[in-house]
């Protein structure tokens, strides 16, 4: 960027002190002695004009120092032109990593939503293993007192039914549950392979996969929570089975 105040005297100044030391005072030459300041199409004007003024002296000295300085306005195009596509690329992975960054957000929101699910899936079996303990103490005490067993067995087939469509709703959960879980760990793989692309560009990512590596893990163990829920549904109805199967004997 040009220097605030860069005025054509500041120019002829540095000019001149360059010609005085004996040196040719190409754009790159006075913008060093400028203190690498100002812009190098205003510092090339300026001695464009000083020349014009000074009856071309400067630019006759040698066919070399024209070559030269014709070099010295070339590099300075190609560094204004690579601070354009630097910029741009900048620019490119800001964006990137803002949306990689929401990507991560979400993954995170959706986890920490399904750990919160599964922590009241886990409440009501163990309420719901709780309560069949009391019913079976129930018809423990139903055995002990024959004079009310029809009523008790007919309480009891009452409360059976009432808990076969309990375990049903709890497996459509499940099922749902683990449709939620597939759909989280399909987003995850999406997530990491944006991660591993963006990773060949820049190892600041390096830090982002790690944390989406974690989140794979956190629904592994969601994943095993599930399956042992699974399996306390399963000896669950196995109980609730074997005890039908009781009371119709009797």
């Amino acid at each position: 960027m040009a220097r605030m105040g860069l005025e054509k005297s500041d120019v002829q100044r540095a000019r001149d002190s360059l010609i005085a030391q004996s040196q040719y005072p190409s754009v790159d030459a006075v913008r060093i002695a400028l203190g690498n300041t100002g812009s190098k199409s205003t510092i090339h004007k300026y001695l464009k004009e000083l020349e014009q003024e000074q009856g071309g002296a400067a630019s006759q000295n040698s066919v070399s120092e024209a070559l030269q300085d014709l070099v010295s306005r070339l590099a300075a195009r190609l560094h204004e032109e690579a601070d354009e596509r630097i910029a741009a690329k900048a620019k490119e992975f800001g964006e990137l990593r803002a949306g990689l960054e929401s990507g991560l957000a979400q993954v995170r929101a959706e986890a920490a939503g399904l750990r919160d699910r599964l922590g009241k899936e886990t409440k009501a079996h163990e309420q719901a293993r709780a309560q069949l303990q009391t019913e079976t103490m129930g018809r423990q005490k139903a055995e002990q007192q024959v004079e009310h067993l029809t009523e008790r067995r007919e309480h009891v087939q009452a409360e059976l039914r009432k808990a076969q469509q309990a375990l049903v709703l709890k497996q459509e959960d499940v099922a749902r549950l683990s449709q939620e879980a597939a759909k989280s760990a399909a987003e995850l793989a999406h997530a990491r392979l944006a991660v591993y692309d963006a990773q060949r560009q820049t190892r600041a990512h390096e830090a982002k996969l790690e944390q989406m590596r974690e989140m794979e893990l956190e629904l592994a163990r969601a994943k095993s929570a599930m399956e042992a829920q699974s399996g306390m549904l399963a000896e669950l109805r196995s109980m609730m089975d074997s005890q039908r199967g009781a009371a119709r004997k009797r």
